[in-house]
């Protein structure tokens, strides 16, 4: 018996009458490799095979994706994918990268910082295999589970912890950018592993764990080059695992900058434990800016349950509901539910995340001024509307109809009429789209003239000149110059000859 599952047995005493030795599930990929055939770089020579959707070995079963229009012939640009995991056994630890390319990392991304696998007792040898897991977050807003471990059996069982690595090519990274990365070099830089849990009916459930895999602190990098294990309690009992990735290294709707792979060593579970049930179903319904009311299916055996925020005790009760109130506006937290039975056996967490609303409006802007008035043009500008949480962006109507929506304070408004007037008016929006009373500037007249004349490119041996007008203006015209007149939304090409 190993030394982690004897210090589980004195620290779970709820557990001890149902769990033996032979109740541990221990993963053993060096048994399976004969399935997995590596080629020359240590990799798993079906990587790219479309079709393969999963690496068995034994009680455990990997998510696995490939580029199915690359497989099929109708990716236009012949490119190949894989996603999820894939096995390997090179223990390649060299740097592939330098700042602004990434280019040698795609033929070499089998590698790990640890310079090899574990073996069935967790020691480490050199050409043992592991998984090399690439997180496909673009799947994952879709709903699939890009890396993701399931039981083979179809039980839940209780995850006991599991052993991970950095992978070189964002270990290098983080250390000193690539094409996509950059280096860590604030406090605070964090490049996270989180693990979740699932239930049977796919949902969330458990707490949620959280592996640092890069810290910035203190002023100095933290990134380690070793297999760590990770303890998987507090998940409870669950029908699958998947991972997700973090960096505060991210470039909005793209994701991450950091490289999202991460190296698996090894998995260790309980069979499954008879025990009162976890409640189930967790629905969050936010109510207002500071509550959240959460339901969720009955448990036969419960006779009251505990509630929690954010891994905190707040409350109990007998019901299967609960309104959890005193929360901070717009703000996001993880509820938590646990059944008691009449002896007092507690249950594995059910668990759902929220947040709270935001109802409070933003301040409209101010000080609405014009910058430019031409013929076809007036430009914009404003001060900023304030908001409890945040603004997001502003709202700019036109004699009442919405022209557009922009994130900063200034704004060109085009196509307009010559010598009419203009009610222009501002919104401001937070970030929950909240909008504020708009502010006006009540009549804006647009010129009736030309405006000067702008040079703005060469064309050959021939100048290039803008007008903002509605016709050429009878002086300073050049023979043989290329002029372009705009007159609202029509742009034409003129050459004085």
């Amino acid at each position: 018996m190993c030394k982690f599952l004897i210090f589980f047995l004195l620290s779970c005493p709820v557990l001890l009458s149902s769990i033996s030795a032979t109740d541990t599930i221990r993963l053993n990929m060096q048994a399976y490799m004969e399935n997995y055939l590596q080629d020359k770089d240590g990799k798993w020579v079906d990587t790219y095979n479309y079709g393969i959707l999963s690496l068995d070995f034994g009680d455990f079963q990997f998510s696995h994706v490939t580029n199915a229009m690359q497989m099929q012939g109708t990716d236009p640009n012949g490119m190949q994918y894989w996603d999820g995991f894939t096995v390997c056994t090179n223990g390649d630890d060299k740097d592939y990268g330098y700042a602004g390319s990434s280019t040698d990392w795609v033929t070499h991304q089998w590698g790990c910082m640890a310079g090899g696998g574990l073996d069935s007792l967790w020691r480490f040898v050199k050409g043992a295999p592991y998984l090399v897991g690439y997180w496909g977050y673009n799947y994952e807003e879709e709903g699939v589970r890009s890396l993701r471990v399931d039981f083979a059996d179809g039980m839940t069982h209780l995850p006991l912890g599991i052993w991970v690595c950095n992978h070189p090519w964002p270990y290098y990274g983080i250390q000193h950018d690539d094409a996509f990365a950059h280096s860590f070099a604030d406090n605070g830089s964090q490049f996270r592993l989180i693990i979740h849990g699932l239930d049977e009916e796919e949902k969330d459930t458990g707490m949620p764990i959280m592996h640092k895999l890069a810290w910035f602190h203190n002023n100095e990098l933290d990134i380690s080059s070793n297999w760590h294990w990770i303890d998987l309690r507090s998940l409870g009992q669950v029908n699958a695992i998947y991972f997700t990735m973090e960096s505060t290294d991210a470039s909005g709707v793209l994701g991450m900058n950091t490289a999202a792979f991460f190296c698996f060593g090894g998995m260790e579970m309980l069979e499954h434990i008879d025990m009162i049930g976890r409640p189930a179903g967790l629905e969050a319904e936010p109510i207002d800016e500071h509550s959240v009311k959460v339901t969720w299916k009955n448990v036969d055996e419960a006779v009251y349950y505990r509630l929690y925020v954010d891994s905190m005790l707040v409350d109990s009760t007998e019901t299967n509901k609960y309104t959890f109130t005193g929360l901070e506006t717009y703000t996001s937290y993880r509820f938590f539910a646990e059944a008691v039975s009449a002896t007092g056996e507690r249950s594995d967490w059910g668990y759902v995340q929220a947040r709270t609303k935001d109802l409070t409006p933003p301040t409209p802007p101010t000080n609405l001024r014009t910058i430019e008035v031409g013929m076809y043009k007036i430009v914009l500008t404003w001060d900023a509307g304030t908001d409890n949480v945040g603004v997001g962006r502003y709202v700019v109507y036109v004699n009442g109809k919405k022209y557009s929506r922009p994130q900063y304070t200034t704004i060109t408004i085009t196509g307009l009429d010559p010598g009419t007037d203009y009610l222009i008016e501002v919104e401001t929006l937070d970030t929950s789209d909240n909008p504020s009373e708009r502010a006006s500037i009540q009549v804006t007249t647009t010129t009736t003239t030309p405006t000067a004349i702008e040079q703005t490119s060469a064309q050959g041996s021939r100048n290039i000149y803008t007008i903002h007008g509605q016709s050429l203006p009878q002086k300073n015209m050049q023979r043989g110059q290329v002029y372009i007149v705009q007159k609202g939304n029509e742009t034409t090409k003129q050459i004085i000859q």
